[in-house]
């Protein structure tokens, strides 16, 4: 039994304990860490998403500023008679628009309005008058490009011209697009830092912490399960985590439970293990007495000397089933075919010398009727249960003018044995119903609660079934336990 649970300070619960600890990591890199590192990264690509739109509309409106200058500057310029502007104007309206070259097309016709040094070639040709769908690769182009480009930007021309084009070196578009991105990056570093730190303590207020106090509980409960004082107390939120919490406070609460009753089976099995031996030298002193009494002459001795000698046979088996039972190892099952009305009479007889004399016993089967299983285990199971109604009548007792009753019935039911046991008892509390096959639940005040327990591993070990039936009576009192067995197909053709 002891090998069910291992008790505190035992070597296997300390060498669990040291594996564990062994084997736990130390956080390194926590959630926190992670999700800052992630709400930057989230911010920045946002950022990046919106920089290549934000950059390419910095660059329109660079260029359709330089074509507003140029427009201003072409008015000046038309308006002077030929050859009459100055050229140290000329000078001054060209470095304000930023162009080596004003032409003006006007009437079909192309006008030089103003000129310095003439590039070599043209790169790249930019039409305003049209919009452009996708200025997205032109603005990265741009910002890409080789140095000494020279670009050709045509726009709307003044006084019903068709349009007026500048030609300018590109060098400062790019210095300004990448000016202009440099302040974008620093306003999106300082946004993504104070986004993320933000969302960084919400988190770790509303979800981190949480989490580490869940964990934190889980790592203190399995250091010690057995310690109710480390089950976690629900937070009574409304969110996931304190649901969870929930369930672990009802799974830690649980399992410590189970944890203490396995340590009481295990106490258990230890306290049968050390009476077990002496309890059979002493009954097998008694056996021994008992066969000498069967040479008397005595009548009555003769009568009750075997049914003795069969009782003490059975308590030996007994002391030894339980021990069997403790160590949740029970013998296979040994069928054979037997009467079912013989081995209920014996049950009955046996019971009856215990019980009160006012308590009926009722042996319904039918007289003819055989099972095929263990004989032994079978009276066991019906002991148990017979002993159970007689110990409900005893501590609960029945209402006034209800008769104390327990009935035995049987009957083959498409290959299958079914016996019933019925009382006329209180029945089974609502509340009990749930714990009737737990060791150590029984609600009757020093039950051990361990008969219906043996009683459904010795039906198991049959590959049947034991059950509670709700409703034992039309009246609605009394328990009704319902034992299904399997049985061969020769007997079940009967």
């Amino acid at each position: 039994m002891s090998d069910l649970v291992m008790p505190p300070g035992s070597g296997l619960a300390s060498s669990s304990e040291g594996f564990a600890q062994k084997n736990r990591r130390p956080i390194r890199f926590g959630l926190a860490t992670r999700v800052l590192i992630l709400m930057t990264a989230f911010v920045i690509a946002a950022a990046a998403m919106i920089y290549v739109p934000a950059i390419a509309t910095f660059r329109d409106n660079w260029l359709k500023n330089r074509l507003s200058a140029a427009y201003t500057a072409a008015l000046v310029l038309d308006a002077a008679p030929q050859a009459m502007v100055p050229p140290e104007l000329s000078r001054q309206l060209l470095n304000s628009v930023g162009a080596c070259i004003i032409v003006l097309s006007k009437h079909g016709t192309k006008r030089i309005l103003a000129a310095s040094e003439l590039p070599r070639k043209v790169d790249e040709v930019y039409d305003f008058r049209e919009p452009a769908f996708l200025a997205s690769p032109d603005a990265i182009a741009t910002l890409t490009a080789r140095p000494g480009r020279f670009i050709t930007v045509l726009g709307e021309a003044p006084m019903g011209g068709e349009s007026i084009a500048i030609t300018m070196d590109e060098a400062p578009l790019v210095k300004a697009m990448r000016s202009y991105s440099l302040r974008l990056l620093t306003v999106t570093l300082i946004m993504s830092a104070v986004v993320a730190n933000l969302a960084t303590v919400a988190i770790h207020f509303m979800v981190l912490r949480p989490v580490r106090r869940l964990t934190t509980s889980i790592v203190d409960f399995g250091a010690d399960p057995e310690n109710a004082s480390r089950i976690i107390i629900p937070s009574r939120g409304t969110h996931e985590i304190a649901h969870a919490e929930e369930e672990l406070a009802i799974m830690q609460d649980s399992l410590a439970r189970e944890l203490n009753e396995k340590k009481h089976l295990a106490a258990l099995g230890l306290a049968v293990a050390k009476i077990n031996h002496d309890m059979r030298n002493m009954l097998a002193s008694a056996q021994l007495l008992s066969d000498r009494l069967a040479n008397v002459d005595d009548p009555l001795v003769q009568r009750l000397a075997p049914k003795l000698v069969a009782t003490l046979d059975r308590a030996i088996r007994f002391c030894q089933a339980t021990l069997t039972y403790g160590r949740a190892v029970d013998d296979p099952p040994k069928p054979a075919c037997f009467s079912l009305f013989g081995l209920v009479n014996e049950v009955m007889e046996m019971v009856r010398l215990e019980a009160p004399g006012e308590i009926e016993f009722v042996n319904e089967a039918p007289a003819d009727f055989e099972i095929v299983a263990d004989r032994e285990q079978m009276f066991r199971v019906l002991m148990n249960l017979i002993r159970n109604g007689v110990e409900a009548f005893e501590s609960t007792g029945v209402e006034p003018g209800r008769p104390k009753r327990i009935t035995v019935q049987g009957w083959l039911d498409n290959r299958e044995a079914v016996i019933e046991v019925v009382d006329t008892g209180p029945g089974v509390p609502v509340s009990a119903r749930a714990k009737l096959f737990i060791p150590f639940s029984s609600n009757r005040s020093g039950g051990s609660g361990l008969g219906l327990v043996i009683a459904a591993d010795l039906v198991r070990g049959h590959g049947g079934a034991i059950v509670l039936v709700p409703g034992a009576n039309e009246e609605g009192f009394g328990a009704k336990f319902r034992i299904t067995l399997p049985q061969p197909a020769a007997l079940g053709g009967q």
